[in-house]
């Protein structure tokens, strides 16, 4: 938190669009259709964050690891109350 300049773009573009939001909410453009257009921009720029990843983290997200199967010996149910 400490180095905040060092934020992304879009995190900085996330901030300002809620201030900005929060700052016509309380000017008194409180209504449904401000609500709908915050949510739908903070909906927008979310998305936009969570897709566009840093260049230092690219190839170093998480991995897709198929599972691989186990080998588990089959046991009928007359065989397992006979052991």
């Amino acid at each position: 938190m400490a180095r905040f300049r060092y934020w992304r773009k879009m995190t900085w573009a996330l901030l300002i669009w809620s201030a900005a939001m929060v700052v016509v909410v309380v000017s008194g453009g409180f209504g449904i259709a401000t609500i709908a257009l915050a949510l739908a921009g903070l909906g927008v720029l979310g998305f936009m964050w969570f897709m566009t990843r840093p260049l230092w983290r690219v190839g170093h997200g998480a991995k897709w690891r198929p599972m691989r199967s186990v080998e588990i010996p089959f046991k009928t149910p007359s065989s397992a109350t006979d052991s």
